[in-house]
């Protein structure tokens, strides 16, 4: 997989999985969409890199989190209005009574955790298939 088609697949997908937790299933359900993406993620990136799994799958899950707090942040009103549970989060840590840079301000640290786990996942599946 080139960089373009690399990138071009993770916006894709964090647009998806964007619009998907704004518009189309209750917050409820993030959980759920979070964890097909994981797994979409872990499958794309085992398929597709061989040489720097972790990184290529660490990078590769990064965008796909960043694009998908891009989209939120594009629909703040309609992630605000679907989301409440992480209202009463963002209002007990809001940093300059903004949610939008409050969340823009914590994402990352989803970011980093999404990676490193996508990466780890991706390591791991492909240790036990060696056996």
């Amino acid at each position: 997989m080139n960089r373009l088609t690399f990138f071009l697949t993770s916006l894709v997908i964090g647009i998806s999985a964007g619009v998907t937790t704004l518009f189309l299933l209750p917050s409820d359900y993030e959980l759920l969409v979070w964890a097909i993406l994981i797994i979409t993620i872990v499958g794309l990136c085992i398929k597709f890199f061989h040489q720097k799994l972790f990184w290529e799958t660490f990078l590769f899950s990064i965008t796909t989190g960043a694009t998908v707090t891009g989209t939120h942040l594009l629909f703040i009103e309609a992630y605000l209005e679907s989301h409440q549970a992480e209202i009463i989060m963002l209002d007990a840590i809001k940093i300059l009574d903004s949610y939008a840079l409050t969340l823009l301000l914590i994402a990352p640290i989803y970011w980093l955790v999404l990676g490193l786990f996508s990466g780890l996942l991706a390591n791991m599946f492909v240790a036990l298939n060696r056996f």
